[in-house]
């Protein structure tokens, strides 16, 4: 069992972290895989406690794929956005506390119709009247072994909503279920394939999207991703990424 992609929130006075696990991995299926859980009231080591599954699950005759976690909380309201390539990214309603999900309450947020679908590692922020999803999409690994053609590689993208409203579009209106999506940040200069991104709203800087990338000066290989973060502008109504 292979577990990723932690994604730690603190609801009242609990840390939930939420991981993805899966039994196969397979980048053109969704192989036994699911979203749990651990809680911890401090986040130190040997705190937490793991609950195991959410009862987000999927397998090969799923409609989605069940990895990729990322919890959203909205109007005391409970939220988690997940999802990766194949059915592309989804929501769904989480109970309270948020350890177990709502049964069929899946919602699609995202959809790439073209190619291998390469939608993932989804993230939901809200700022001002819109939700933002930042997602990933491109091809993002083994760039040393076989580098995807120009404009394929990991790139962050994003479509908004306004809060509370299942209608995600990108900056041309395109339906992000329909494969809209705007760049955030692509590749440029020794920057290659940035993903795997998140937003934080700092106390300092303001609203900050952190993620991986290759530093082509270094390295292709996946050992050799550094990690990066700019400054998020949002003045224009959509994230424009600055120093």
């Amino acid at each position: 069992m292979d577990a990723w992609a932690p994604d730690v929130h603190l609801v009242g006075d609990t840390y939930y972290l939420y991981y993805s696990a899966v039994r196969a991995v397979a980048f053109d299926g969704h192989n036994l895989a699911a979203i749990g859980v651990a809680t911890s009231t401090s986040m130190d080591i040997g705190t937490w406690k793991d609950l195991g599954t959410t009862g987000l699950q999927s397998n090969d005759s799923s409609e989605f794929n069940a990895i990729d976690p990322n919890l959203f909380v909205e109007d005391g309201r409970n939220y988690m956005i997940f999802g990766s390539y194949e059915e592309g990214l989804y929501q769904a309603a989480m109970e309270d506390p948020p350890t177990t999900v709502v049964p069929n309450s899946y919602a699609k947020l995202a959809y790439e119709p073209a190619g291998i679908h390469a939608d993932e590692g989804p993230n939901m922020f809200k700022y001002g009247d819109y939700n933002y999803l930042f997602y990933s999409n491109g091809v993002c690994c083994s760039f040393d072994k076989t580098k995807p053609a120009a404009g394929e590689e990991y790139k962050i993208k994003v479509c908004r909503s306004k809060a509370g409203v299942m209608d995600f579009r990108d900056a041309d209106g395109k339906l992000c279920t329909e494969g809209g999506g705007t760049i955030v940040l692509g590749s440029h200069g020794d920057v290659y394939g940035p993903g795997g991104q998140g937003v934080y709203d700092d106390p300092t800087y303001g609203p900050i999207l952190y993620y991986h990338y290759v530093n082509t000066t270094i390295g292709y290989a996946d050992g050799q991703k550094q990690f990066g973060w700019n400054k998020l502008d949002f003045s224009s109504g959509w994230p424009v990424t600055t120093a």
